[in-house]
């Protein structure tokens, strides 16, 4: 994949950093979409994808430990949609990985939390987070 490095100006960075999170996404992964929407046909839409993330992380049975590859979206969308919008579903995953830990690491999923192993440490299962779905009364001093 191709990279390139871009230097704005902070205003220009902080406007796209302030629309970036009303999409609930990173600045790279907004700058993404509105260029893929500008010179693609059928841009893949992160948003929606996010969204629908979210809402079946927070139907999910509490307690139970959870790896994205369990919503059933997280394949299913990923892969059809990539494909139309020509990109490759790894980069779609990945994307919609870090910008779905993005959000559980500010408390934005509902009670959707990392699991931590027993040393402490982030838990992975095959390379993958492991999230889990807690009664709020399990959050703490968490304001939800």
């Amino acid at each position: 994949m191709a990279r390139i490095n871009l230097s704005i100006s902070d205003d220009l960075f902080e406007l796209l950093s302030n629309d970036a999170e009303q999409h609930n996404c990173t600045v790279n992964v907004y700058l993404i979409s509105l260029l893929e929407g500008l010179y693609l046909q059928n841009p893949f839409d992160y948003e929606a994808a996010l969204s629908k993330l979210i809402e079946e992380a927070n139907i999910r049975p509490l307690g139970e430990e959870f790896i994205l590859f369990d919503l059933p979206s997280f394949s299913e969308i990923c892969i059809a949609k990539a494909e139309n919008a020509n990109v490759k579903p790894s980069i779609v995953r990945a994307r919609l990985g870090k910008m779905f830990n993005s959000l559980v690491r500010i408390k934005k999923v509902g009670n959707v939390r990392r699991v931590h192993s027993k040393d402490g440490s982030l838990k992975f299962i095959s390379r993958a987070a492991v999230y889990i779905r807690e009664a709020k009364e399990d959050l703490g001093d968490v304001d939800e």
